[in-house]
């Protein structure tokens, strides 16, 4: 199972960790996976390019991938751009709440 741990400070959104396999396929045909990748790294590749203070760390041994905004009392473009990640993170826990798992903290 994928498990996302939302930090929040306040009301903004600091960190977004995500780790494990979601065992719904194996690795390389596991589509839940690929969402939750493909989203957290949007979501990375969109804060660098905005020149957003952030850390981004990824182990695969773990696996773990995890976005901390360095700055927490970033603007609201940044907290609209984490939600936005924990939406979409949502929706597909939605469909296979077997393998995808949010906290919000």
């Amino acid at each position: 199972m994928i498990l996302v741990d939302v930090l929040k400070d306040g009301g903004s959104i600091k960190e977004i960790k995500v780790k494990g396999h979601s065992g719904y396929d194996e690795i390389g045909k596991d589509i839940v996976c690929s969402s939750v990748s493909t989203a957290v790294i949007l979501t990375a590749n969109l804060l660098e390019r905005l020149n957003i203070d952030f850390e981004c760390i990824s182990d695969e041994k773990i696996p773990l991938i995890s976005l901390r905004i360095k700055n927490v009392d970033s603007n609201d473009l940044v907290n609209t751009i984490l939600e936005n990640l924990v939406d979409n993170l949502s929706k597909v826990q939605e469909e296979y709440n077997k393998y995808l798992k949010i906290n919000i903290k």
